[in-house]
């Protein structure tokens, strides 16, 4: 909610949301459900015990309530955060991956997506995106052409994924 610290909303969250993976992963997990003599419906042969430690995954109800709340913070910006995730996204094409490896570049730029799926305001991010795009190649200021093609084909499927979801729920 900080207006004067705006420039720096997409570091600050990416921090953040990483930080809270990282507890998701270690402190909020549940073990896999294993099938036991009681849920196979066989009361008579018992299952037998494995030296393996239990598998542990995220618990869900926390996954979904990390991303609601991810959700609720954006909406109380309206398109702010929708603007900064695209001019974060612009800076980071014109400046390059610089002395970072290509897969790090790129987890860059997916959590920076990542952060881009919890808003409702797609449209205000496509239309401050595809101004920057525009302009970074009329004046050729990109970094990478392959980085450019992959992030189209990245919102290119994000955007069909919703649409497949939107006509599904209203169908």
């Amino acid at each position: 909610m900080d207006a004067a610290r705006d420039e720096e909303m997409v570091q600050r969250l990416l921090e953040f949301k990483e930080l809270a993976d990282r507890a998701m992963n270690f402190a909020f997990i549940r073990e896999k459900d294993t099938p036991t003599a009681a849920t196979t419906g066989s009361s008579t042969s018992p299952v037998a015990s494995t030296s393996e430690l239990p598998v542990k995954l995220p618990d869900q109800d926390f996954i979904y309530a990390l991303t609601d709340a991810f959700a609720v913070g954006f909406k109380a910006r309206r398109n702010k955060p929708a603007e900064m995730i695209a001019k974060y996204l612009d800076k980071a094409m014109r400046k390059g991956q610089g002395a970072t490896s290509d897969a790090e570049f790129q987890a860059l730029l997916d959590s920076a997506l990542a952060l881009y799926r919890f808003t409702d305001d797609k449209d205000v991010f496509r239309t401050f995106y595809h101004r920057s795009l525009a302009k970074r190649l009329l004046l050729d200021k990109t970094a990478s052409d392959d980085f450019e093609v992959a992030m189209l084909k990245k919102l290119k499927h994000g955007s069909l994924v919703l649409f497949v979801i939107f006509r599904l729920n209203k169908g």
